[in-house]
């Protein structure tokens, strides 16, 4: 078993608990069984054990996953979509300023009202966006024309 904090496998316990489908009473004799009337009674060596009990009655640990950190390269901006040069050329300055794409869209959030660039249908929005990227680009020395940003 890999190295877990008490707490932790309490909370294993209790998801084993609920995974296995044991009512109280089924779930109170399993401790009675290890000793004691409840989990919390138990240190760390019995917080195992039970956790393996648990697992030789069919209970899977599955690992938490940890979210992929998206940035701006991973969004398509379909060709359909109104002002897609000049989203595409946002996205691509958010790439070369070193920007990830929750930071660009929280940004576009709290400044246009709206959730992701895609939805962003304001002409004028968008060129104050893409003005303020550009000069931040060139601040950090950063040539912002299309074809030196990749969004060409």
């Amino acid at each position: 078993m890999t190295f877990d904090t008490r707490r932790s496998l309490l909370a294993k316990v209790h998801i084993a608990k609920k995974d296995l489908g044991l009512d109280d009473a089924a779930y109170r004799a399993i401790l009675a069984r290890h000793g004691v009337e409840s989990s919390g009674a138990l240190d760390m060596k019995g917080l195992e054990k039970l956790l393996t009990h648990m697992e030789k009655l069919g209970w899977v640990s599955t690992p938490k996953q940890a979210k992929p950190r998206i940035n701006a390269e991973h969004v398509a901006i379909p060709d359909g979509t109104p002002l897609a040069r000049q989203k595409r050329y946002a996205l691509a300055l958010a790439k070369a300023l070193g920007w990830n794409l929750v930071g660009l869209q929280k940004r576009i959030k709290q400044q246009f009202g709206v959730e992701n660039i895609i939805w962003l249908a304001d002409q004028a929005s968008l060129q104050t966006l893409i003005k303020d990227m550009t000069n931040r680009c060139r601040k950090k020395g950063i040539d912002p024309s299309p074809d030196k940003t990749g969004a060409a």
